[in-house]
């Protein structure tokens, strides 16, 4: 049985957050990330949060690795991701000229797309610093940024008048909810850029298709809102580098035409998820292991 969190619980916990932020700032950045190192080191062998689940999703999708190298693997995980987190939080203090220097990719892919007049559907992942590679292309771009409603509700406005704040078209969206898709359309036919991150588990709405050698529960939204609009799709990872910054790699996906929608879908979401195993097997402590990615089963045997 799920326990419904009370008002004061999450006032609690969004307290502790703005408590963290400023510990953080007033730290640095260079010190944070130290302390960060530290941390993850503590999250990792005393305070295990989600460590079984990130081990069983490694040792899955990467059968020949040995025991010790899926742990090395992990514990580089926890690292990576408390660096993430402490650049997220130095963000907001960023000047957008600094922001957009953040952020390599080829532009002139998506000028070209956007040259259409149809919008484009903009095709990420919980990968690398997610986060800021969004921020910097906003700074050329008006996007339209699909994010879930967060359970804690002073988080969710706090986090969300950030976005906002930065330049985000902030789209709360909801299954089934015709204000929010009446808000990607218009987004799409104002030729602004559609942002989503499409790699977490769909559930039963979801469509069942092989990630990592398993059948994983996709999003069909992304693939869905293009070809409804007729909008190019790309897929676009940014692998973070040493210095903070990200390398991003953009790749339209080509728009299939069978005839018939389910299968179109099926072949888009199918490449998204080649594109981004691949990238995850190049750069592996950079996903966010941490997903209950697998977790909605196939009737599939």
């Amino acid at each position: 049985m799920v326990v419904k969190r009370t008002n004061l619980q999450n006032y609690v916990e969004y307290v502790g957050l703005k408590i963290l932020m400023r510990i953080v700032y007033l730290l640095g950045r260079t010190l944070a990330h130290f302390v960060g190192r530290i941390l993850a080191f503590v999250l990792f062998y005393f305070v295990p949060v989600r460590k079984k689940q990130v081990l069983q999703n490694i040792t899955l999708s990467f059968p020949e690795k040995s025991r010790k190298e899926v742990s090395a693997m992990a514990r580089r995980t926890y690292k990576t991701f408390t660096k993430v987190f402490v650049d997220m939080f130095f963000i907001s203090k960023m000047p957008d000229s600094e922001i957009e220097k953040m952020l390599i990719y080829d532009k002139e892919i998506i000028d070209k797309a956007l040259d259409r007049g149809k919008g484009l559907v903009l095709l990420s992942a919980h990968f690398g610093n997610w986060e800021l590679s969004a921020l910097a292309f906003a700074k050329k771009y008006t996007v339209a940024l699909i994010v879930a409603k967060q359970s804690n509700d002073f988080v969710d406005m706090m986090i969300n008048s950030f976005r906002n704040k930065k330049g985000f078209n902030v789209i709360d969206f909801q299954r089934d909810d015709k204000m929010s898709f009446r808000r990607i359309v218009r987004a799409l036919r104002k030729n602004q850029v559609l942002a989503i991150l499409g790699d977490q588990d769909a559930g039963r709405q979801g469509i069942f298709l092989p990630f990592f050698g398993r059948l994983a529960s996709t999003p069909k939204g992304p693939a869905f809102f293009a070809i409804r609009a007729g909008s190019p799709i790309i897929t676009a990872f940014g692998v973070r580098q040493k210095d903070g910054s990200m390398k991003m790699k953009v790749e339209e996906i080509p728009m299939p035409n069978t005839g018939n929608e389910e299968k179109d879908i099926e072949i888009i979401n199918s490449t998204y998820n080649n594109r981004l195993e691949k990238v995850i097997r190049e750069n592996p402590d950079q996903w966010f292991w941490f997903h209950r990615r697998w977790n909605t089963l196939s009737n599939e045997k």
